[in-house]
């Protein structure tokens, strides 16, 4: 089962995800609603995956288009507590040299005020 929390908070978004992201219309669910979300004064996402088991193909998509969109609106899409399982498939796949990565708040801060 996949659940996901979103809370907004300018200019980001806060993207809690728990369970396991394999159904393409969980994914596809998540993602339209954040880019309906998205504009140039609200544009970056973070997405916690403290609580997330287990992620596929079709939620990795899914969060390539949000990072698309995201980026196309002046924004990023910032992964943070990865657990091992899943770091391994980001680096695996190589997607680790595509998403931004930090594993605590201070760092998501940093970028942020710098950004």
């Amino acid at each position: 089962m996949f659940e996901f929390r979103i809370h907004k908070q300018q200019p980001y978004m806060w993207v809690n995800l728990k369970g396991k992201l394999i159904i393409d219309n969980d994914a596809l669910k998540m993602a339209n609603e954040l880019s309906e979300m998205i504009n140039e004064s609200n544009n970056i996402i973070i997405v916690d995956l403290k609580e997330l088991n287990y992620i596929n193909s079709s939620g990795f998509n899914n969060l390539l288009k949000l990072l698309t969109v995201s980026r196309n609106n002046g924004g990023d899409l910032i992964l943070c507590n990865i657990n091992s399982n899943i770091n391994q498939l980001l680096i695996t796949t190589k997607l680790n040299t595509i998403f931004k990565i930090e594993n605590n708040i201070l760092s998501i801060q940093d970028y942020i005020n710098k950004k």
